[in-house]
């Protein structure tokens, strides 16, 4: 039944607008029954839904596995979308609560993964609600308030005595050591601040290649920590923002498929060896919630 700002619970595509944040929420025929896991996918500054999802492909991907996925955009400001995490986080979260009731979501089958942006915020959600997730995936966290120039460098969970999560939930990890927005020196940081603070073993490699390692760090409990670095980087973009390796592989969102106005573009260039959004599904319904 609709729950606060989910008007609509039947199969299909749907967008909800609620305190300025739009959801674009995707409903297979058997996840309107209930019972099913839902993923949100949250895109970083400029972007919007509809290019978030052109990089990682949920729409298409996550339902038939048994996921609603849930793309939010942003409210804009001067450079389009952009998230705000004093007041957006808690809406974003505010609106799961709501989507978990109205769509009977499984509790165990809660997941965030989300680029730049909305890395930094799965990384917050990762510290304040470890409790509820099952698990997550940021790709290249940036916290900066700026596309000119390096964010700072401060932790978006810095798994420390000021706010770390409450309990060990497995994270995939993802950054590109050419990132030219987000310095591969805060994603490895991030990655020691976590192998550190969760007493993780040494690294196993999950796979590889000339272009990637995926690697895998595990404590004798069994907590898991994945981390993906890659060398891809992104088509060059219209406007001279220094973009690099700040991108995710396998999509469409390239400068040769752009649409009117688009001026970036934040799927890795081709050809890729991997594509994130099989690669994230394929983790998350691994990793639900005991």
């Amino acid at each position: 039944m609709p729950v606060g700002c989910v008007t609509q619970v039947t199969p299909g595509h749907h967008a909800f607008s609620c305190d300025g944040v739009t959801y674009d929420v995707e409903v297979s025929s058997a996840c309107a029954l209930g019972g099913c896991g839902v993923v949100f996918d949250v895109h970083g500054r400029t972007m919007n839904a509809a290019s978030q999802d052109k990089s990682t492909k949920l729409r298409t991907i996550a339902p038939p596995l048994g996921y609603v996925v849930v793309q939010p955009t942003a409210p804009s400001g001067l450079l389009g979308p952009s998230w705000t995490p004093n007041t957006d986080d808690a809406k974003v979260w505010a609106f799961l609560q709501d989507l978990k009731r109205a769509l009977l979501i499984d509790p165990k089958k809660v997941h965030f993964t989300g680029f730049s942006q909305g890395g930094a915020m799965t990384y917050r959600l990762l510290c304040a609600h470890a409790d509820e997730l099952a698990s997550v995936a940021p790709i290249a966290a940036a916290d900066g308030q700026s596309l000119s120039g390096q964010p700072t460098a401060s932790l978006d969970c810095p798994f420390d005595e000021t706010r770390s999560p409450s309990q060990p939930i497995p994270v995939l990890q993802m950054h590109g050591v050419n990132d030219g927005l987000v310095a591969i020196a805060k994603g490895r940081a991030q990655r020691a601040a976590a192998v550190s603070a969760w007493s993780l073993g040494a690294p196993t490699t999950v796979s590889s290649d000339a272009h990637f390692t995926h690697s895998r760090y595990t404590s004798p409990s069994g907590s898991v920590y994945e981390y993906l670095e890659h060398d891809w980087v992104v088509t060059q973009p219209y406007v001279p923002v220094p973009l690099g390796g700040h991108c995710i592989p396998g999509g469409d969102d390239l400068r040769q498929n752009a649409t009117t106005g688009q001026t970036m573009f934040f799927s890795c260039a081709p050809p890729n060896s991997l594509a994130w959004g099989p690669l994230v599904m394929q983790f998350f319904v691994a990793h639900p919630r005991p």
